[in-house]
């Protein structure tokens, strides 16, 4: 790595980490774990920063909801039954899917909307909201930091490594296309 990059990470590393984790969450919070392992971040300030990015993102999604998801909430029609069912939860277990909306996959951003939108204590998604950002900030840094320290301890060349990954992907790839293709033909 060069001098120039390491210098810019370890300079701005933290605000990255903040932002990233805002924007797009655990790619971010992943990659900063990586950076931690190799020494350019602080690990339990990397996992700081994320939380702290993952809960005031929450937290303006929570807002955004509680004061504008009656009219946001409808545009999503093809998703409505999704998001009756996720309020029902709301309403069974108000406190773990405030804990856990962050880990469902494809909840991250809408999730707190659809818990705003619900009336939700303000206070009280404060709390939780700090407590569930705590977790996943530690623990997405963390997978991060230990995978990175796995794959660096493989006992083969990185060139390999890296055109596995490529293969891996252009496979992956194709699989998706081909799914695509027959998915358009019924």
């Amino acid at each position: 790595m060069t001098d120039e990059l390491t210098r810019w990470i370890t300079d701005y590393g933290y605000w990255a980490v903040f932002f990233g984790t805002m924007i797009e969450g655990e790619t971010a919070a992943f990659l900063s774990g990586i950076a931690a392992h190799n020494q350019l971040l602080s690990y339990s300030w990397t996992m700081l920063f994320a939380a702290l990015g993952g809960i005031v993102s929450d937290n303006v999604l929570f807002l955004v909801g509680r004061f504008s998801g009656s009219r946001i909430l409808p545009r999503f029609k093809r998703h409505q039954n999704k998001i009756a069912r996720v309020q029902q939860l709301i309403r069974q277990r108000e406190n773990v899917i405030i804990i856990g909306i962050r880990f469902a996959y494809g909840m991250r951003t809408i999730g707190p909307i659809i818990i705003g939108a619900s009336k939700v204590n303000p206070l009280k998604f404060l709390v939780l909201n700090i407590f569930g950002g705590a977790i996943w900030g530690c623990g997405i840094v963390s997978i991060g930091y230990f995978v990175s320290s796995i794959v660096l301890r493989l006992p083969i060349h990185s060139y390999f490594l890296w055109a596995m990954i490529a293969i891996i992907f252009i496979l992956l790839l194709l699989f998706w296309f081909k799914k695509k293709y027959r998915s358009s033909k019924k």
